[in-house]
């Protein structure tokens, strides 16, 4: 009867450390939102943007083309108000690269030096656009709404002169 109640122990123990030492999950969550980039002048690029919480004031935004090309360079920007509407520039986003369809921006503040964290962007009324490049910013060839404007009806691809957002 000790025995039986000495493995018994052992194997209560032997659990609790199994348990006690298992990992929750492989690293830490990664918290992001996607939204869609859709073509404009070229319906061979289309892609995403995402935001991606880097800390508490802090924001990865990444762009993703597809059908982008090497060697061109495509300026970015978000926009206030709906693609629709068109707006100002709220904030300046680093080039996509034409090579890899990518670019990456930690955004902390707007242009104008207001600061805006993750949630604050994700309520933005505001869009996405890429412009085919530095000397062509009235043509673009990705264009998305993004945070609460994300559900809004894009405006006509077809017709790119619908698009413009005074020129940038």
């Amino acid at each position: 009867m000790k025995t039986i109640k000495l493995t018994l122990n052992m194997f209560i123990l032997l659990a609790f450390f199994t348990i006690a030492c298992e990992k929750d999950d492989d690293g830490p969550r990664v918290i992001q939102k996607e939204y869609v980039l859709n073509s404009v002048s070229d319906p061979m690029i289309q892609g995403t943007i995402t935001f991606t919480k880097e800390s508490e004031t802090s924001t990865l935004i990444r762009i993703e083309l597809e059908g982008t090309e090497a060697g061109n360079s495509h300026p970015a920007h978000i926009h206030h108000n709906v693609a629709s509407e068109g707006g100002g520039i709220a904030i300046g986003l680093n080039n996509v690269d034409g090579a890899t369809g990518v670019s990456e921006t930690t955004v902390t503040q707007t242009g104008d030096g207001t600061a805006i964290n993750y949630e604050e962007l994700l309520n933005f009324d505001g869009h996405a656009n890429v412009h085919l490049s530095s000397t062509a910013m009235s043509t673009l060839i990705a264009q998305g709404n993004i945070g609460n404007n994300a559900t809004a009806n894009m405006p006509n691809d077809s017709n790119p002169d619908n698009n413009n957002d005074d020129g940038y």
